[in-house]
């Protein structure tokens, strides 16, 4: 008899262990599909290039990240963040890719007139020169506004006057655009919306490079 019973005992305790087991399962199963719903939440994909919404303290912003072939088998991460959810980005793009040519000077011409007055500007501005100096174009900073660049003993740049060299140049206009015309950017901007036009031109910039494949990415 007591053989009997330490056998059920046995059995009573191998029994509630499978149903602890199962239980520890079940709750990673629930966890595992937990956190895959809610990334997704946070995930999506824009013209090939996958996205996730974060938050920098109160800011929230949309991150993508790509490897750029740095030359002798060296890859540099690049962690790019817009403070414009792409997908619903309305700034019309005309004309060529957006692509640079990096053999040749780049020049970066700012007409501050109206634009001061955006509080953004400044900001804007330094992101757009920042983001193409990380990816190792030669950049230099002019003043589209003869008369202005002059006043400010700073170098009156257009696409006209250098055109040899690429030449990007800002400015306040009547509709939101970024047009291309050879090595000519123009980039307009109405209502001071400023961060929506450096977000556009950055983004699609990755977007034609990766179709042309004109340098080797590997995004995520």
């Amino acid at each position: 008899m007591k053989k009997k019973k330490k056998f059920t005992k046995e059995k009573l305790i191998e029994k509630d262990l499978i149903k602890i087991g199962l239980f520890l399962f079940f709750l990673v199963f629930i966890f595992y599909v937990s956190s895959s719903y809610f990334k997704s939440l946070n995930e999506f994909k824009y013209e090939g290039l996958t996205f996730n919404k974060v938050k920098y303290g109160n800011i929230p912003l949309f991150h993508h990240y790509y490897y750029i072939d740095a030359g002798q088998s060296n890859l540099i991460k690049y962690n790019l963040y817009t403070r414009t959810d792409p997908r619903t980005n309305d700034f019309i793009v005309e004309g060529e890719d957006l692509l640079i040519d990096i053999s040749k000077p780049l020049y970066v011409s700012v007409n501050a007139t109206g634009l001061q007055k955006c509080e953004y500007s400044v900001v804007g501005v330094s992101d757009l020169t920042s983001f193409l100096s990380d990816h190792q174009f030669n950049i230099k900073g002019g003043n589209v506004n003869f008369f202005e660049a002059w006043a400010k003993g700073q170098e009156w740049i257009t696409c006209e006057s250098k055109q040899d060299s690429s030449v990007i140049e800002i400015f306040e206009g009547l509709e939101n655009k970024i047009s291309k015309e050879g090595n000519c950017f123009k980039i307009e901007v109405a209502n001071c919306d400023i961060m929506k036009a450096v977000d556009k031109f950055r983004v699609q910039h990755i977007i034609d490079v990766r179709k042309n494949g004109k340098f080797k990415r590997i995004s995520s």
